[in-house]
């Protein structure tokens, strides 16, 4: 397969960034993998473990002659940290983000970003309720999407080897526009997301449940308590940053949640059987 960069930095090094690592190293896509980060200690521990070779908790030490950089921090710092890096690439260095949101990313880093480099937004469908690289491993973009959101002036060589290298760890590529990308993104992942912690949140407001109240759950509420343990400061980034269309589709669902509540009120039995059906109808669709 060869080489596809000589040098690789992260910017964070969380799970997917860790995975991200380990996958490149495991399939020799990637010459040099090199970090940015905040704590050392993390960075010297990632680097024994054998995930980074190299390591750097100051910008301007270890960017300088990268080939390709990959931000995998929460969305929330992306666009100023890719501002603060630019003065010190080299020309023809490949920058791409791993973010859940992706269109005010896209807009800003295309207003600054010089013709020298090339920006390619990026967001791998993958991940777990796990967070830091302790929990990274080298399958996890093996079978799964990953979305590149190019515009107009993208450079075509830049996007052809993003598409390659996730290509090349597993991922079904598919290229998207910024806006879509949002709205769809909000209906599927940050919505789920917003309704898990509503959920859990409310169930630890109801006066006479206790700690154990676990050990009389099915799957169906673990699948709650496992969404709502997601890194609590990625999704507080991405429920602001993507307020455009996750407004939107709240509003939708507690109107459908009214709908079901005011039908349980009336004990209007038709009404429960037609939408309990009509999602049973859509899971069978889906398979």
């Amino acid at each position: 397969m060869g080489i596809f960069f000589e040098r690789m930095a992260l910017v964070g090094l969380g799970l997917i960034g860790g995975s991200l690592a380990r996958a490149v190293k495991e399939r020799k896509l990637v010459g040099e993998v090199l970090c940015l980060g905040r704590s050392e200690e993390r960075l010297r521990r990632a680097q024994e473990m054998g995930i980074i070779d190299r390591y750097a908790v100051e910008m301007g030490t270890i960017l300088g002659d990268v080939d390709l950089i990959v931000v995998a921090t929460p969305v929330g710092v992306i666009v100023e940290l890719i501002k603060k890096m630019v003065p010190l690439l080299k020309k023809g260095t490949i920058i791409t983000d791993v973010g859940s949101v992706k269109k005010k990313i896209v807009e800003k880093v295309e207003g600054f970003i010089p013709e020298s480099l090339y920006f390619v937004g990026g967001h791998p469908i993958a991940g777990t309720e796990n967070s830091g690289y302790e929990a990274s491993f080298s399958t996890l973009f093996e079978g799964r999407k990953c979305i590149l959101t190019p515009v107009d002036t993208t450079h075509q060589k830049a996007l052809e080897k993003m598409k390659e290298l996730w290509v090349s760890v597993g991922s079904h590529v598919v290229c998207m526009d910024s806006n879509e990308h949002d709205k769809v993104f909000a209906a599927v992942s940050h919505l789920p997301h917003i309704i898990a912690y509503s959920m859990v949140n409310s169930l630890l407001t109801i006066e006479g449940f206790e700690k154990n109240i676990l050990s009389f759950s099915a799957g169906g509420f673990k699948d709650f308590t496992r969404i709502a343990a997601s890194h609590p400061v990625m999704w507080m980034d991405i429920a602001l940053m993507n307020k455009e269309h996750l407004l939107p589709a709240i509003e939708l669902f507690q109107e459908y949640l009214d709908e079901l509540k005011e039908a349980i009120r009336r004990e209007d039995a038709t009404k429960l059987l037609d939408e309990f059906q009509k999602s049973k109808r859509f899971k069978e669709l889906m398979k």
